[in-house]
């Protein structure tokens, strides 16, 4: 190989590995209708879920240190809320989907501009 391809060879397959690296997590399935989702202070885990068109339930629980709160939205409307949740505390909410993509977020301050938001997609 001459020293040109070489030097092509060393820049491309790094940024080829990339989104390898800096991908999300795959979607967690939900099942039997429900999905457990924990709140840390900015960051919901799983951020990403899929489930199956109809009802889900949502097992939430606070795992900050800080107050969270829980909304599902769709086409910038509200399909689901669930009001402010001190550390520790767990609730859930149940909603009925149709096909589309949701958000949920963090309404409380700017958590989710820090991250505190995740997609909830179902097919």
């Amino acid at each position: 190989m001459t020293r040109r391809t070489l030097l092509l060879l060393a820049l491309v397959l790094p940024a080829a590995a990339l989104p390898a690296c800096g991908g999300g997590e795959p979607p967690t399935p939900a099942r039997d209708g429900k999905v457990a989702v924990a709140l840390d202070d900015f960051r919901f885990r799983p951020q990403a879920i899929r489930a199956g068109p109809g009802r889900l339930r949502f097992e939430l629980v606070n795992r900050g240190r800080l107050a969270h709160t829980f909304r599902l939205t769709r086409r910038g409307r509200d399909i689901a809320k669930v009001p402010s949740m001190l550390p520790g505390e767990r609730a859930t909410t149940s909603v009925r989907l149709r096909a589309g993509e949701y958000r949920y977020l963090c309404a409380l301050s700017n958590h989710e501009e820090l991250g505190m938001h995740g997609t909830l997609v179902v097919p």
